[in-house]
């Protein structure tokens, strides 16, 4: 039962047997000719006492109502929620929303931090990895290859066609430690920039998929600090690697526009969709991942889809 019900209730019993006490005490001096009306008006005054006091339980209880709600609806992942400060009638209801908006700045101050030391830590653990596939993996296998090429030379001929075999599988393992180098941290996008990076990254995914896929990039997006132009990269990489995995895409359109002063970046595919209403709220670790980032960089992701219609992944700097 709600606490207003329950004080409610309460009082209704206060009120009733102070009634019964008052007239066990004191007897009541009923006429018998109009005993039956004044019978009447005293249920009729205790009933009024009860009602005028669950009005003023509701008014009180109402803000407390409305701080729940907004406590049921608060989402750390979707920052920004308070709790409206109505026209309180005590200083206590006033204080208790303002207590718990200042708990709302300061838990989602923490979690941006603590998403920001995640994240950079992720970055830095992938330039590591990138960075040891490349110069220590990769220079093994060349070792091995050159070595595997001078055995094939002097070796005799039945066993040359082995050691080419042998040979190519090195060349192809290091092809895809370069691809997982370059997957783990984009050298074009410090070496080039932002748009030969998408360029190169879209370009990679349509030659691995056969989807059909094109960038289109705006003259005048403005300078995008470093932060901003690997949110960017990194929510394409993710939002291509989606498609691939669930959408059976045909065609797949990356677009980097500006609206006023705002990046704007769409990743749309025409692929089988979701029902987004029912979906709920069970994120994947990869849009999860790319909401986070979204909010480091300031902006805010949105997911749109119709089953059958495709998926619209849009960031908004």
């Amino acid at each position: 039962m709600k606490l207003s019900r329950q004080i409610l209730a309460v009082n209704a019993a206060l009120i009733t047997a102070t009634v019964l006490a008052a007239s066990v005490a004191g007897p009541l001096q009923v006429d018998p000719a109009d005993g039956g009306r004044q019978s009447l008006v005293l249920v009729a005054a205790i009933f009024a006492t009860v009602l005028v006091n669950g009005i003023v339980l509701r008014r009180r209880f109402e803000p407390l109502e409305s701080l729940i709600d907004t406590m049921e609806r608060v989402d750390l992942s979707e920052p920004g929620v308070r709790a409206e400060v109505a026209k309180a009638d005590s200083e206590e209801v006033l204080r208790l929303h303002q207590a718990f908006n200042r708990m709302l700045v300061r838990l989602e101050e923490e979690r941006r931090h603590s998403s920001d030391a995640v994240l950079r830590a992720q970055e830095a653990e992938r330039a590591r990895l990138a960075r040891d596939l490349h110069d220590e993996a990769n220079q093994s296998l060349t070792g091995v290859l050159l070595r595997l090429r001078a055995i094939e030379h002097d070796a005799p001929a039945p066993l040359r066609p082995e050691l080419r075999e042998t040979a190519d599988a090195a060349s192809r393992a290091m092809e895809e430690l370069l691809r997982l180098a370059r997957e783990l941290r984009p050298a074009t996008l410090d070496d080039h920039g932002l748009e030969a990076a998408l360029r190169t990254r879209v370009r990679a995914f349509a030659s691995q998929t056969g989807v059909a896929a094109t960038v289109d990039i705006a003259d005048d997006l403005g300078e995008l600090g470093a932060d901003e132009q690997l949110v960017i990269y990194r929510i394409v990489q993710e939002a291509l690697n989606n498609v691939t995995r669930h959408a059976g895409a045909r065609e797949v359109r990356v677009e980097l526009s500006s609206r006023g002063t705002r990046p704007i970046l769409r990743v749309i595919d025409d692929g089988r969709g979701f029902d987004d209403e029912n979906r709920g709220r069970g994120d994947g670790l990869g849009i999860t991942g790319m909401r986070e980032r979204a909010r480091l960089a300031g902006g805010r992701l949105t997911i749109s889809s119709v089953v059958g219609h495709g998926t619209v992944v849009e960031l908004a700097l």
